[in-house]
C-alpha cells in the first residue's frame, strides 16, 4: 500500500490501538462475546464527492446501513462532509475489530479518500 496516503498508518495504528480499550470498556458495561453489537462507524471527507464515492461503495460492498451528509454546524473547516453508518448485528472479538479496522480505513482511503473517524457500539434492541 506504498502508493496510499500517508496518514493511512497513522489512522489504522490509532485504531488498533483504541480497539482493546473499546473493548474492555463494552465488558466493563456488561457486554460478552455472546452479545451481537452494531457497530456504529464514522468517515471524515473532504467534500461531497469523496463523502459519495466512499458511501456508494460501502453500499455495494457491505450489508451496512450507511449515509454521506454534510456538516451543518462545522467544527473542522476541512472536512465538511461525514460517512456513517451501522453493521448488522454480530459477535465481535479483538481479532476481528481489528481486521475489521484495518478493512474500514483502507476502504476510506481507496474510494474516497476519507478518513476513517472511529466507531462506537450498539447492542441491538430486542
Amino acid at each position: 500500500m506504498a502508493d496510499d496516503p500517508e496518514w493511512f498508518e497513522q489512522i489504522l495504528d490509532l485504531q488498533l490501538e483504541q480497539n482493546p480499550e473499546l473493548l474492555a470498556e463494552l465488558y466493563r458495561q456488561g457486554v460478552d462475546d455472546d452479545t451481537p453489537l452494531r457497530l456504529e462507524f464514522f468517515y471524515l471527507a473532504a467534500g461531497e464527492p469523496e463523502a459519495r464515492t466512499l458511501a456508494a461503495f460501502l453500499h455495494q460492498e457491505t450489508d451496512y446501513d450507511v449515509r454521506a451528509f454534510e456538516r451543518r454546524e462545522q467544527m473542522d473547516h476541512n472536512s465538511p462532509w461525514l460517512v456513517v453508518g451501522l453493521t448488522q448485528p454480530t459477535l465481535v472479538s479483538l481479532d476481528l475489530l481489528h481486521d475489521w479496522a484495518q478493512w474500514m480505513v483502507a476502504a476510506g482511503v481507496e474510494h474516497g479518500p476519507c478518513a476513517f473517524d472511529g466507531w462506537s457500539a450498539q447492542a441491538p434492541q430486542e
